[in-house]
């Protein structure tokens, strides 16, 4: 009787406050939403590199002749101008020696013509034997002028720019000896850069010359430059089990980008239609990518794929219609169906 009489005076309590509600089934969320609209979306492929020189505009500096580096006046990385001194080399003595033996051998030949020239005018010598004393005269000039075009006849040579570059390589040191045509330097022209990228081995056969490429610097996206793809390689990087790609840039362009620097190169294959989220509004789990759409006052969750992520949104797709509230923050307290009340509306 008592409970009876108990449950009466709790009815009666909630008819008697004005404007009292029965409670609801279970809470209400907050949610911020964005209405679903479709965007051009660009499929592309991303890959990581480093700015370097283009190997097309990049020569070898070396010394026609042996001996050892007496001055380097450049190091690595140093911007040069046309006529720059780079390097220079004192020639090793069998060098040197190669000098002074054609200069001896051009002063007998001369004597050696002269005396034949004597007896020829005497008819003591043939027509035939002063023609080869000729010869030989011009025989001995001739290495001497390679000899002198070697630099053999100074005790150093030294080598300039021969345009304006950037010094891509130092092969040697003050003291070091060199060969003969051994490489000491190398010069790469600064108004041509090229940039090699990595991609994953499956997708080496979407990527094809020619196509747009958006170079930007991996740690200020600010420095951004556009490309194109020059080629393609045909197998995998040893060293970092991707395939590489050579993107050409203009430097000119690419102000603040200078070789070595880490960039992101995304490769731009097509554009399409189709729907595109706040990164934010994305959510994970198990079960794969899915969102939360309001509906009727309510949260539904929608399965969806997810694509290509640029500026902060990422392209979906799923059972959805454009200009649905899709929600963007709130999201991780939902469940399927769960009562939300929207920001602003």
């Amino acid at each position: 009787m008592k409970q009876v009489v108990a449950l009466g005076i709790l009815l009666l309590t909630f008819q008697l406050v004005p404007g009292q509600a029965l409670p609801a089934d279970g809470p209400i969320a907050t949610v911020r939403t964005a209405p679903l609209r479709q965007h051009e979306i660009a499929k592309s492929i991303t890959g990581y590199g480093t700015i370097g020189a283009d190997p097309r505009t990049t020569i070898n500096i070396n010394f026609p002749v042996g001996g050892q580096i007496k001055r380097l006046w450049v190091s690595l990385g140093e911007v040069v101008t046309k006529g720059t001194p780079l390097v220079e080399m004192s020639l090793s003595p069998a060098d040197a020696l190669g000098y002074v033996q054609a200069n001896s051998n051009l002063e007998f030949a001369r004597a050696e013509l002269a005396r034949v020239q004597s007896m020829a005018d005497q008819q003591l010598a043939t027509r035939s034997q002063l023609d080869q004393a000729r010869k030989n005269v011009a025989d001995a000039q001739s290495a001497l002028a390679a000899q002198r075009k070697l630099g053999t006849d100074t005790g150093s040579r030294t080598v300039r720019a021969p345009f304006d570059g950037i010094v891509s390589m130092v092969g040697v040191a003050p003291g070091d000896r060199t060969q003969a045509g051994a490489t000491v330097l190398q010069l790469a022209r600064h108004d041509r850069l090229n940039v090699v990228v990595g991609i994953e081995p499956e997708e080496m056969g979407l990527v094809r010359p020619g196509m747009p490429v958006m170079v930007s610097s991996v740690f200020d996206s600010r420095l951004t430059v556009p490309g194109r793809v020059e080629k393609v390689f045909g197998m995998i990087n040893p060293q970092t089990r991707l395939v590489d790609v050579s993107v050409s840039i203009v430097p000119r362009r690419a102000v603040g980008l200078v070789s070595g620097t880490r960039v992101r190169a995304v490769m731009t294959l097509g554009r399409r239609k189709g729907y595109t989220v706040a990164r934010s509004a994305v959510l994970k789990d198990g079960a794969g990518s899915y969102l939360f759409v309001v509906r009727n006052g309510k949260a539904h969750r929608v399965a969806v794929s997810t694509g290509v992520e640029s500026n902060g949104t990422v392209a979906v797709s799923g059972k959805l219609a454009p200009g649905e509230r899709v929600v963007v923050l709130g999201n991780y307290e939902l469940h399927d169906g769960m009562p939300v009340r929207e920001e602003g509306r």
